[in-house]
């Protein structure tokens, strides 16, 4: 007879699952870990081990990928705006006409508790930031499930595209791989913010890997704070 009637009928399987769930932690952990090691010395930005890792060192990642593009028409989506600090940057350095930047959030902060951060942070009030009238600047406020999808559908996608994933949570982060998932072309860019929550972020980018099959590869581009924050592009 299988084991599952068993545990299910003395409900053996709470216990268990609060004495086994570390253990997934723990091998999505070395699962990053591993993908530090592999990408060591790598890419055209790389600070590892960076003993004086800063938040505000993410901006250099930004900076080393803008470098190229900030004379091209580029179409920049961002998911997780918060105060705006990034789509700022991304339209204040490129000031192409034909580019765009859509960014999406909330604007009420996180739906649920992240790493040490409880539901509701980076909360703005339902305030948009400023970004000085600039007409290619686009914000799209909602939950994800309720905004991306058919803001997507009538998006361009046809100039280069670079996908800022600020997410921070498994699921939203997973949701929206899967809705850009029919949009991606080669040399988009994926930044990830927060890869290094190695149960949200980094997680949710190696299970869309998985289910799409080798459709893409991710050239590693580089990284800041040691992994923190991590940009690919599409081959």
């Amino acid at each position: 007879m299988p084991f599952h009637p068993f545990l299910s009928k003395t409900k053996l399987y709470n216990p268990i699952k609060s004495i086994s769930k570390p253990f997934h932690v723990i091998f999505k952990y070395m699962e990053f870990v591993a993908f530090m090691s592999e990408n060591r010395n790598k890419g055209k930005i790389n600070d590892y081990y960076n003993k004086s890792a800063a938040y505000k060192n993410r901006f250099q990642l930004h900076d080393k990928i803008l470098s190229e593009l900030k004379n091209k028409p580029v179409f920049y989506y961002e998911f997780g705006v918060a105060g705006g600090d990034m789509i700022k940057k991304w339209s204040e350095t490129n000031k192409v006409k034909e580019s765009r930047f859509i960014g999406f959030d909330s604007f009420e902060g996180l739906p649920e508790s992240w790493e040490d951060k409880k539901a509701g942070h980076f909360d703005q009030k339902g305030n948009f930031p400023d970004v000085n009238n600039d007409t290619r600047v686009r914000f799209v406020k909602g939950w994800f499930q309720d905004s991306v999808y058919d803001t997507l559908k009538d998006c361009d996608f046809n100039e280069q595209c670079v996908y800022h994933l600020d997410a921070d949570l498994f699921s939203s982060t997973l949701y929206v791989l899967f809705q850009i998932f029919p949009k991606l072309k080669a040399n988009d860019i994926l930044i990830f913010d927060e890869f290094s929550s190695h149960d949200h972020e980094f997680e949710a980018f190696e299970l869309f890997k998985k289910c799409i099959n080798d459709k893409w590869q991710f050239e590693f581009i580089g990284a800041v704070n040691n992994y923190r924050q991590v940009a690919f592009i599409l081959k």
